[in-house]
């Protein structure tokens, strides 16, 4: 065969579409051995080679370099033919040779030129031109002297005559096929030793890709297809994951208490944002720096990859990866960061898949949500909280612009700046935009080592890494609205900005002292919500008041550790916690009507190491024994059986359970008040009810228990909402069972809301990230249930409020009242407040719990180690921070008498008198047994507990008001 022809075969169409195949019609393969057996038989039968009759006609090289296509049936052979090998049909009677002369000349190896050797023509090598001739398609191809696709192949020997006819002989075959192929191998060789180092990288990765390429197109492709359909769960999965996001708490009024986030490897503050947020100098810089083509690619960046491999093999480190901005999210979705060709495959395989099922801009939103920005942050919006301090801007439905948006604004005056108007906005600046952009942007190649809180090293690394993202948005020619396109100097102004700023990084810290609070709240949604508390990205508005908060822990720190006049503290009027050993104190205070929690302080310091501080213990949620603080939910159940506050209860010596009274009897339970030394035990009167619990007498209370009976108290208690194990004891009125805190004013919040108990609140709202609003508090339902009645609610308001009724033990300390101090009458602008003290045996609790009409205080006081206090009452140890804390919350904050600053207040709770309600009235019975229908004895009853027998008249007692009044 000729070289023209070889030319025209390779020429075919636009004159620029090489063949594919290797000239026999079969495809070719990366088998270096797939042809050799074929040439070792066609040298013993006739073939292209081989002359014979019915074959094609021969040509004069090796089937490598020059091929012939099959010849179909009454058409001539084409250069290039797509159809599939046929067998050669045998020759038609109109297909005859030609003269050796038609045939044109038939060029050899290139050599230089002036060698140039005629080849010897067969008759026979003119067939396929006289073919072409009779099909009428020898006018396409001009003489080989004539034609310009003619291949150029100098000759290899000094020019000799053409032979008319020349004989095919194996011996001159067989030397030039080896002419040929050591002419090909030495041209190979000297291509090898001009290219340079560079160009056989180049080289060998370009041919590897191809390569890889083919084996795809060929071979490889139904395995790629079924690997990929293989991964398409995975693929899903990832595409349908729930990016972890921070939860956030905040208090009542927006003021933001902790972050909650995950905090295992992998995890980090997260808070998603949405595309149309992402100001576009950020992006630009991301794609710049990390995915030039990332708007193109097909989530794969071959180019970047030959990249990478040139910058490792020169320099033996990558600037700028092979892997694309979609390869990276899969990384991070997968969280698998092995550089290893496992995970390389997988990885390519679903970056092409996401891109196949997702738009370029939401594929660089989801990376912007959780690539890590440094080493604590996931996405670019914890980012720029924490290096720039720029915070969200929420309405009061939680609709949020997040801080990202606002990356020109100065972060001190974000709610005055307007990026959509920065030319024209005081504190916004497309500079200072640009500088912190390309910051970003170059954290995610190294999160840890260029996160800009971490030292100066650090912070060094990142501004370094940062001169490198900016010089390749020059290098694409970024423009920024505002300062169009970058230039040297807005690099140099960028990198200085970022030079002068301080980075102090995210400080995982509670605001203030809520610490005991938001760990509690932690604790209890965490029994709700599980792992989506931490990962579900919620904003969560508790019911707590922060500036409350801040004030109930000053009053703690006030009236424990300084010094101030009390009129029964004993010694001098240094300090409680160094001269009683009164070290520790907690406080809840709650909403009487909707049960919200207000303010929650577990100790007097969260962190202190000291035993009996507690440091992190929560004394307002631990279970300590509340002491006579549990009476009145004693004489209420017994109020409910019959009992009233103007009934008599004896207060002497008493044997309980099987003795008379003066009768000792081995085992027999024989309460006493508190007493000092050389004082009785026992007050030895006809106290009513009234007075014995104002005065805090225990025997009454303990033949109460007996009257109204065990189980109903239990039962009681469990209706007001104290859900710890109480024991049928004696000791139950006194308070020896462990109560919580909380629950003891969740008790007496049933008191102070006429008999309706509505559980603790802490949390009033919950949104989600994309202002989704998840639950609502709502205050004129929060979801109480009358527990007792108004009545029997009232008729212990009426006997915990009586100033009167207190005076035998507490006058004139009017701690527990909002009387003047040391008054003997109360004045008409301070309103009703009533209030019960509790001490345990050995001074290790003291406990006071009121409220008024509006809102609960209790206090807790002692050690959180049990060690007793010294000579410590009820109105001593807890009631000045009880007092305090109610004045305080009910708008009634004394600075000049407390020493306490108010501090932000943001919300009071205004108190109302105590009226009594219909189904209650006042009758007058005897003062030393409480019956009869009348005396000196006056106090509030049910009508049908009006006694109908005739009560002694001496004997009486000192008795209460029953309403406050003289």
């Amino acid at each position: 065969m000729s070289d023209n022809l070889w030319n025209q075969r390779n020429s075919h169409g636009n004159g620029h579409q090489p063949d594919d195949n290797n000239g026999n019609g079969r495809p070719r393969t990366g088998n270096l051995l797939s042809g050799y057996r074929e040439q070792q038989q066609q040298q013993q039968r006739p073939g292209p080679y081989q002359y014979s009759p019915t074959s094609m006609p021969p040509t004069q090289g090796p089937p490598e370099y020059s091929p012939l296509p099959p010849i179909r049936q009454g058409h001539a052979p084409t250069p290039y033919s797509p159809l599939p090998p046929m067998s050669v049909p045998q020759q038609m009677p109109s297909q005859r040779p030609q003269s050796p002369q038609q045939m044109p000349p038939q060029q050899g190896p290139l050599l230089p030129p002036g060698q140039q050797q005629p080849r010897p023509q067969h008759w026979v090598a003119n067939t396929m031109q006289t073919v072409r001739r009779w099909s009428g398609r020898v006018a396409a191809v001009p003489p080989a002297d004539q034609n310009p696709l003619v291949l150029y192949r100098p000759p290899v020997a000094p020019p000799r005559p053409l032979l008319p006819t020349q004989t095919k002989s194996k011996q001159w075959k067989r030397s030039r096929t080896i002419r040929i192929a050591l002419q090909m191998k030495h041209r190979r060789e000297r291509w090898r030793k001009a290219q340079p180092k560079k160009g056989k990288i180049w080289g060998g990765v370009i041919a590897a890709l191809l390569l890889l390429m083919i084996i795809l197109a060929s071979g490889g492709t139904a395995y790629a297809y079924g690997y990929y359909q293989s991964q398409l769960p995975l693929l899903q999965g990832l595409a349908n994951q729930q990016i972890s996001q921070t939860t956030h708490i905040y208090d009542r009024n927006g003021l933001l208490l902790y972050d909650l986030y995950d905090t295992r490897v992998g995890g980090g503050r997260s808070t998603p944002v949405a595309y149309q947020y992402i100001p576009q100098v950020l992006q630009d810089a991301m794609t710049s720096a990390e995915d030039p083509t990332f708007w193109t690619n097909t989530g794969i960046d071959p180019t970047g990859i030959v990249r990478a491999a040139v910058q490792y093999s020169q320099a033996g480190s990558v600037q700028s990866g092979g892997s694309t901005l979609t390869q990276q999210l899969i990384k991070n979705l997968t969280h698998d960061t092995q550089d290893t060709l496992n995970r390389k495959i997988p990885e390519a395989t679903l970056a092409i898949g996401l891109t196949q099922q997702y738009p370029k801009w939401k594929i660089l939103e989801m990376y912007f949500n959780i690539a890590p920005f440094g080493a604590q942050d996931l996405g670019v919006e914890a980012a720029v909280e924490d290096y720039f301090h720029l915070q969200p801007q929420c309405d009061q439905n939680h609709n949020c612009t997040p801080g990202v948006y606002y990356l020109n604004c100065d972060a001190a005056h974000i709610a005055q700046c307007d990026p959509a108007h920065c030319a024209t906005s005081k504190y916004c600046s497309p500079l200072l935009g640009l500088a912190r952009a390309s910051l970003l942007a170059s954290i995610p190649q190294s999160p840890v080592s260029l996160d800009p809180t971490l030292g100066a090293a650090a912070k060094s690394y990142a501004i370094n890494r940062q001169d490198y993202t900016l010089q390749q948005m020059v290098r694409y020619q970024i423009s920024v609205a505002g300062l169009g396109q970058i230039t040297p100097s807005m690099i140099a102004q960028a990198e200085n900005l970022m030079t002068k700023t301080t980075f102090t990084g995210y400080q995982h810290v509670y605001y203030h002292g809520d610490q005991y609070f938001v760990n509690w709240v932690i604790q209890q949604l965490s029994a709700q919500l599980g792992n989506t508390l931490i990962t579900g990205g919620l904003n969560i508005y508790t019911s707590i008041d922060s500036g409350l908060e801040n004030y109930v822990e000053s009053a703690v720190h006030r009236h424990l550790y300084e010094q101030e006049v009390q009129p029964f503290q004993y010694g001098n009027y240094g300090p409680l916690a160094f001269t009683n050993n009164v070290k520790d104190s907690a406080v809840v205070v709650m909403a009487a009507k909707t049960g919200e929690i207000l303010a929650l302080d577990g100790g007097a310091d969260y962190n202190s190491t000291d035993k009996e501080t507690g440091g992190q213990n929560n004394l307002a949620v631990d279970a300590r024994q509340p002491g006579s603080a549990m009476k009145p939910i004693i004489y209420t159940t017994a109020f409910e059986q019959g009992l009233y506050p103007g009934l008599v209860l004896p207060d002497f010596q008493t044997y309980f359970p099987n003795g008379y009274s003066g009768q000792p009897i081995a085992g027999a339970y024989t309460p006493a008040d508190y007493h000092v030394d050389g004082q009785p035990p026992y007050s030895n009167t006809n106290s009513n009810i009234r007075i014995a619990t104002a005065d805090s007498r225990n025997v009454p209370a303990v033949k109460a228990s007996y009257y109204a009976g065990f189980n109903n108290i239990i039962t009681t208690a469990r209706r007001f909402g104290i859900n710890v194990n109480l024991d049928s004891v004696n000791s139950l009125a006194l308070g020896t069972n462990a109560i919580p805190l909380y629950q003891m004013v969740g008790a007496y919040q049933v008191f102070a809301n006429s008999g309706v108990r509505v559980p603790p609140h802490f949390v009033l709202d919950i949104w989600d990230n994309y202002g989704h609003h998840l639950y609502h508090l709502d205050p004129n339902n929060p979801g109480g249930s009358q527990v007792i009645s108004p009545q029997i609610a009232f008729l212990m308001t009426s006997v915990l409020s009586d100033e009167y009724a207190r005076a035998a033990e507490f006058w004139p300390d009017h701690v527990l009242s909002f009387w003047p101090e040391y008054g003997n009458q109360q004045d008409p602008l301070y309103p009703d407040v009533a209030a019960k003290t509790g001490t345990t045996d050995q001074f290790k609790d003291n406990l006071t719990v009121g409220y008024t009409s509006s809102v609960v205080v209790g206090v807790w006081s002692g050690n959180a180690n049990d060690a007793p206090m010294n000579n410590v009452l009820g109105i001593t140890g807890a009631a000045p921070i009880w007092h305090s804390v109610i004045a305080r919350v009910s708008g009634m904050c004394d600075v000049a008498t407390d020493q306490i600053p108010c501090g932000h207040i943001s919300e009071t709770f205004p108190p109302q008198t105590f009226n009594p309600p219909a189904g209650v009235v006042k009758q007058c019975v005897s003062a030393a047994n409480g019956l009869g229908t009348s005396g000196t004895n006056c106090d509030w009853m049910l009508p049908s507990e009006i006694p109908q027998q005739q009560g002694l008249v001496s004997g009486s007692s000192t008795p209460g008001t029953g309403n406050g009044n003289p």
